[in-house]
């Protein structure tokens, strides 16, 4: 069973392959934030994906990441099925500042290349 770490939050959670990253965390009674239901209309769930294996993002994904102008690496939780272990940031813990959900991203992936264990 794959394993999603959320990175800032220092979790993890189980989830079946090709579920959301949302459901693996609603699935371990976790505090996360979303609005609309998982529909891909609000970005609350939003995530950077650190490393790991999603499916590609849907046609509705990709367009809202387009439309919002966010970086490739942003994904939604709502929306992200999980194919493997795979470690996010949840944006939400940050303000959804996209600056600031990078410079997070920037550092797990430095520990990540230099060894060490990610926060």
């Amino acid at each position: 069973m794959p394993v999603v770490h959320v990175v800032n939050r220092g979790l993890k959670y189980k989830v079946a392959r090709g579920a959301t990253i949302l459901k693996a965390a609603q699935n371990s009674e976790a505090d996360w934030h979303w609005l609309c239901g998982g529909q891909a209309l609000c970005g609350t769930c939003a995530v950077l994906v650190v490393e790991g294996a999603l499916a590609q993002p849907s046609a509705l994904e990709q367009y809202f990441i387009e439309g919002w102008g966010y970086h490739p690496a942003f994904r939604l939780a709502c929306q992200a099925k999980v194919l493997g272990d795979v470690s996010v940031i949840a944006c939400s813990d940050v303000g959804h500042d996209q600056q600031a959900a990078l410079g997070l991203l920037t550092e797990a992936q430095s520990r990540k290349r230099h060894g060490r264990a990610a926060r």
